[in-house]
């Protein structure tokens, strides 16, 4: 986060955020063996497999809410054509 002091002075700061992830026995057995094959520790393994999810989340959403909005605006616009084609 980038801000500015009261005399105009930039100052960045990090935020970082902790949290406690937690998992079933199977999860873990399965991130367990992953770290393993991969000789990684299960939180190198579990912090790239949320970072990937993430990642994916944000872009399919990101996709979905584009395609809405294009549809919420242009849909009206063809309204009368659409509903003659459906007939």
């Amino acid at each position: 986060m980038t801000g500015l002091l009261e005399d105009d002075t930039s100052i960045d700061a990090i935020w970082c955020m902790a949290m406690t992830l937690r998992l079933d026995d199977t999860e873990s057995d399965a991130l367990r063996k992953r770290a393993e094959f991969e000789s990684r520790s299960m939180q190198e393994v579990a912090r790239e497999a949320i970072r990937e999810a993430i990642r994916e989340y944000i872009e399919h959403h990101s996709r979905s809410d584009l395609i809405d909005g294009i549809l919420d605006r242009e849909l009206p616009r063809y309204a009368e054509a659409l509903d003659r084609l459906a007939q």
